[in-house]
């Protein structure tokens, strides 16, 4: 099980002074093995981060995005991986099963 983990941020808001506000952020997982039907194993987490430090839009890049959302989290990166993790192996072995009736 190989499972490749990818930062992304859908969103910034800025200020009239083109400073950083507020980061939307997304971090997902998807493991290279695959269910029966061919269809990957992903799972992501998300948020937003509005303790920026007013870093300028224009310079900033994907890697200050990661450590300013990082810087405050509550939880560390290995800590998000460990959860995203948990959450695919439970999506491999499902310990519930959702059923419905036609009542």
């Amino acid at each position: 099980m190989a499972i490749n983990y990818t930062w992304s941020f859908p969103n910034f808001e800025t200020d009239a002074n083109n400073k950083v506000k507020i980061i939307h952020w997304r971090y997902t997982a998807t493991d290279s093995e695959t269910d029966a039907e061919g269809n990957a194993y992903v799972s992501s987490m998300y948020g937003s981060d509005g303790e920026t430090n007013d870093q300028d839009f224009d310079t900033m890049t994907k890697e200050d995005a990661i450590a300013c959302v990082l810087e405050h989290s509550e939880t560390s990166e290995d800590d998000m991986k460990a959860n995203l993790d948990e959450k695919i192996a439970s999506q491999k072995a499902p310990t519930l099963t959702s059923k419905t009736k036609e009542w």
